[in-house]
């Protein structure tokens, strides 16, 4: 497939950022100030379109691929796209435009806007470059591309103190993070002499009964590396600690973005990279078997503890919490846990039972993969609905804020709808993609570290449906607060992006079968088999 017609929603993003500054010159010169939304809005529509236009070109069971002109293989730059990637960048653009939407008013009290949409559209290209990238090369610089912008949105009220500190804090975790990450890379290179995932793949199938000790040590601490360095983003325990001071200092347009998406790419990251990389196809099966990967390390079991700490830790911190951003910035670590859980219980499941285990593990892998979904539209909606409110109240407390929901009645509907969606309530669609994670989870019972770890999922779960209940009953029934009794709902291209992430929670419910089928396809492309 010609590279122009793959990279096109990557370039258009890109185009669009690159013209920024000439568009608000123009903008001056013709004192028209909505020229930047319009060109925000319409490249974020354009992108949206060509990647479901690209997600229903993908042949079935297949995927599209090119290559930089001039960069083949070895060290070529690879674009490489299957169903997981096309979903990750549906969600990346799609909650990006609704993101930009809100940022209309919300932001019109800031100046430097042509930078703040210059550096949201070149955040989401990175994001969707990092899930179209096919070698790590590619998949590093789409990364660092991403990070940088997502540092500087973080800091863009730069005349406050606590943006700067949050904007240094993530700066200094998350480069500390990518260098992690880029020696784990490194060590890959220097074992099989290329950057491109799949070719890695293919290499570890000839020499996986060869395998010696020190070759294997080498994949070990790669892949080591490798998780520490992309959990830093994913905000795992005990890499977390940037995502509360982040959210509290940062615009809530950013916030729904960092929640909503930038921390998905840290677990797309490690997905892509450990299921592809260090996986491998037993040799020698039959042809027309149908066959899947067996994972060549044990990392399964290092995500279902990280997966696991982080659920916990951040289930113990988020009721200390009087800041609205800070306590909905810890149920998002927690739910980054779930994500973590459900494809560390599938790649363990693959790893120590390869023979029996591939449905169990394909149901924990695409509840993990819905719940990606899931969580981007509720913690979207989530962090959109608090900046209607700190929008109109003036302040985070949440003493302050109780009751505010029956002054802001759309608001507070559709946050009520959002924290139900995400306490997993039946039969929202919040609720099947922790059952499918826990149903993977519980497939074993002999195993008794996937039994405990499973069970400490499921206590967390009911726990965390306990606090989200508690944050709506305070919004919603609580006596008014001081900061509530004055508010009034907020200017309707603010309110509009918050009802249409409601309402997509109640279609997402109705619509479940046929999107269950959409997170296997997805699975499948990152696992194979099926």
């Amino acid at each position: 497939m010609p590279i122009q017609s793959i990279t096109l929603p990557i370039m258009t993003l890109l185009v669009s950022a690159a013209i920024m500054p000439l568009v608000k010159i123009l903008e001056d010169q013709l004192r028209f100030r909505r020229l930047k939304e319009i060109l925000v809005t319409g490249s974020l529509t354009l992108s949206l379109a060509l990647l479901v236009m690209l997600y229903r070109q993908i042949p079935k069971g297949g995927y599209l691929e090119a290559f930089l002109s001039g960069f083949g293989l070895p060290f070529g730059v690879q674009f490489y796209i299957d169903r997981f990637s096309i979903y990750m960048s549906i969600i990346f653009c799609g909650i990006g435009l609704l993101v930009a939407i809100f940022s209309y008013r919300y932001m019109e009290v800031d100046t430097g806007l042509d930078k703040y949409y210059g550096l949201l559209l070149t955040l989401i290209a990175g994001m969707v470059g990092v899930a179209f990238a096919g070698d790590l090369f590619n998949l590093y610089v789409f990364w660092e591309l991403m990070c940088i912008s997502s540092y500087s949105l973080v800091s863009f009220r730069k005349y406050r103190w606590e943006a700067v500190e949050a904007g240094f804090k993530y700066l200094v975790m998350s480069t500390i993070g990518s260098l992690i990450a880029l020696y784990g890379i490194s060590l890959i290179y220097g074992c099989f002499k290329t950057v491109n995932m799949h070719e890695i793949a293919a290499k570890l199938v000839l020499i996986q009964y060869k395998l010696d000790f020190s070759l294997t040590l080498y994949l070990y601490l790669a892949a080591g590396l490798i998780i520490c360095g992309f959990a830093v983003t994913a905000a795992l325990a005990p890499f977390h600690t940037w995502l509360p001071d982040a959210h509290p200092a940062a615009p809530a347009s950013i916030s729904a973005m960092l929640s909503g998406v930038v921390i998905k790419t840290g677990i797309y990251a490690l997905a892509r990279i450990l299921f592809t990389v260090f996986s491998t196809i037993p040799s020698g099966v039959a042809i027309g078997v149908t066959v899947h990967s067996i994972p060549i390390v044990d990392y399964g079991f290092v995500m279902i503890i990280l997966g696991v700490l982080t659920i916990t830790i951040a289930n113990i911190m988020v009721l200390r919490q009087r800041d609205l951003k800070r306590f909905l910035a810890f149920s998002s670590i927690v739910n980054m846990g779930y994500i973590a859980s459900g494809l560390g219980i599938a790649a363990y499941l693959l790893y120590h039972y390869p023979s029996q285990s591939y449905s169990l593990a394909l149901i924990a892998a695409s509840g993990a993969v819905l719940h990606i979904l899931n969580h981007a539209v509720g913690k979207a909606l989530l962090f959109l609905s608090s900046g209607c409110i700190v929008h109109e109240a003036k302040t985070r407390d949440l003493v302050k804020l109780e009751g505010i929901g029956r002054k802001m009645p759309l608001t507070g509907i559709s946050s009520s709808i959002g924290l139900l969606h995400l306490a997993g309530v039946p039969p929202l669609a919040g609720f099947w993609s922790k059952l499918m994670i826990i149903w993977g989870g519980l497939g074993y019972f002999q195993d008794l570290f996937l039994l405990v770890s499973t069970a400490i999922i499921i206590a967390n779960s009911i726990y965390a449906a306990g606090y989200y209940l508690w944050l709506m009953q305070r919004i919603m029934f609580g006596k008014l607060g001081s900061a509530a009794e004055k508010a009034h709902e907020a200017p309707s291209s603010m309110v509009a992006p918050v009802v249409i992430l409601a309402s997509l929670c109640i279609v997402l419910t109705f619509l479940i079968p046929w999107i269950m089928s959409i997170a296997k396809v997805s699975v499948l492309a990152l696992i194979g088999g099926g």
